[in-house]
């Protein structure tokens, strides 16, 4: 069974959908969770069950600025305000009779799983962490671009920066898809990406792009600084061979959690485990969830 969620946060509503075990008779360990870049919560309810199988109530919501949330500009991607964000939700969730607010977990993926450590760093409450395939450095992120082609993307920031200023609106990507001489320009090309975002079809909240400035504020994120700042379990789970999200750069954060600690790899690229182990990760790690939220 599911409820709405309508989350007031200042002067926006964050909207979306709590699901809980059918035999739930009282109070019960939640799980917010979200996916990676520009994804909706939309995209998450078909595999709700996995959550309330394994005994746990599980959160969906769009971030600010995407899917049924309110929020300007649309499509805007802010790892610190979405971390910031999912404090207000963890509150409204702890208010409800129906979650136990000693046992409210995170939990995502990619960008998912960066947003939640980073809002597990920032606020005690949260009981346990889950990340899959994280990117954890914007400095790295940056990096994954060409020096000309990384010198000609920050003159385009500022240049959008000014557009802006004179009442202009926000210059958009396309998130995914492939490249073309007179098409807008796009983040993600892998043909693996491109398979994993076959699960999008047909999702109409969903919409293939994202502001120019949602580079800016990625490349401002540094997780690993507050590694040590965690203080709940954390379960990593990682790509061996990850370029997207650098795998060094997780490793290098996992080494320097504190907490409780468990790391998992699967071989392949980012994308790639996602496609061949989507619903083994899920169980995976919901099983992990349900010990650890005893």
């Amino acid at each position: 069974m599911h409820h709405s969620l309508d989350i007031p946060v200042g002067e926006i509503t964050l909207r979306g959908r709590l699901y809980l075990p059918e035999d739930a008779t009282g109070p019960v360990p939640v799980v917010i969770a979200h996916e990676g870049i520009g994804s909706v919560a939309e995209i998450g309810f078909p595999y709700a069950h996995l959550f309330t199988d394994a005994g746990l109530g599980v959160a969906f919501y769009d971030h600010r600025g995407l899917g049924h949330s309110d929020g300007e500009p649309r499509q805007q991607i802010d790892p610190w305000q979405f971390a910031r964000d999912m404090r207000h939700v963890i509150t409204h969730l702890s208010l409800r009779d129906d979650v136990d607010p000693a046992r409210i977990a995170v939990w995502g993926f990619s960008l998912g799983g960066m947003v939640g450590m980073f809002a597990a760093a920032t606020d005690t409450r949260p009981a346990a962490v889950v990340s899959v395939v994280p990117p954890v450095s914007g400095w790295s992120a940056r990096k994954l671009f060409p020096p000309a082609e990384l010198a000609g993307l920050d003159a385009a920031i500022v240049a959008d920066r000014l557009g802006q200023s004179r009442g202009e609106p926000p210059v958009v990507l396309q998130t995914s898809g492939h490249r073309t001489p007179d098409g807008p320009p796009v983040m993600f090309t892998d043909p693996e990406g491109l398979e994993f975002l076959k699960r999008f079809d047909g999702v109409s909240s969903w919409r293939n792009e994202l502001t120019l400035s949602s580079l800016d504020h990625v490349f401002e994120m540094e997780v690993t600084a507050y590694a040590e700042r965690i203080t709940a379990p954390v379960l990593m789970v990682l790509a061996d061979g990850d370029t997207v999200a650098p795998v060094e750069d997780a490793r290098e954060m996992f080494k320097r959690i504190t907490a409780p600690k468990e790391l998992v790899e699967y071989p392949g690229q980012h994308y790639g485990i996602l496609v061949d182990h989507f619903e083994e990760i899920v169980s995976r790690t919901t099983s992990w969830l349900a010990k650890t939220l005893v």
